[in-house]
Formats: C-alpha cells, structure tokens, sequence
C-alpha cells in the first residue's frame, strides 16, 4: 500500500495519463495490485525552492510503502521513475526521489487495523 506525493514546479500537460504510467510503474516493480493506487500530486511554480545547481523543470518523488522490498528492486524502481520523469522533459539531475520503508505495523488500514493483521494480497519481500 505505497502513498506517493508527487510534487513538481510546473504544471504537467496531462497530468492523468503521467499518474496512470507512474502507477504502471508501481505495479510493475513493486508487485502491487491494479487497485492500490494512492498518489497525491502537487504542481506549483510558487514556494517551489529547488537546489541551486539546477534549474529548468523540477520533480520530487516520495513514496511511503511497507519495508522488505530489495534494494534490487528499489534500484529498478528509480530507474524507471527517472524514465517516467525524462518522458515530460524533466532531466536525470532534475529527479529526487525519497522512499520511506514503513513498518507494516505502523500502518492503520481497512478500518484502522494494523497493516501486519492484515491479509494485503501482495508480497513486500520482492
């Protein structure tokens, strides 16, 4: 169950399709289910201070999950958000992006259940 912000310092020009390929993503190298989808996206110009050797277009990633994924499989997966961001004219050096590994315990889902009481569906030691 990743919670992912997006926050980016211009507006994307079809911002549904970028989400729907970012959770392409997610599903495929994180294993999730089709369903899983849980991204909040920030476009603004204003308050956006990136780092000083940079400039142009801007992307932070951030990505809470559940901890026990490889560092194979996070290597995969900031591979391929680079590609993701690359694909809106966004350059390598212009992308961070921040993972959180969460203990499953630390979650309340499904009516406020520990995450680790519950069956997710899908495995997080991939």
């Amino acid at each position: 169950m990743p919670f992912s912000r997006i926050t980016t310092n211009f507006i994307l020009e079809n911002e549904s399709r970028f989400i729907d390929t970012f959770h392409e993503t997610m599903m495929r190298v994180l294993k999730i289910p089709d369903y899983d989808r849980f991204v909040l996206l920030e476009q603004k110009s204003e308050g956006f201070y990136q780092p000083t050797n940079t400039s142009g277009k801007y992307i932070v990633i951030e990505i809470d999950m559940f901890s026990g994924r490889t560092i194979a499989t996070k290597r995969q997966l900031y591979k391929d958000l680079v590609v993701l961001a690359n694909s809106v004219g966004i350059v390598s050096s212009n992308v961070t992006i921040i993972l959180r590994d969460i203990d499953k315990e630390n979650w309340g889902i499904r009516g406020g259940q520990p995450a680790s009481e519950v069956e997710l569906g899908f495995k997080t030691d991939i």
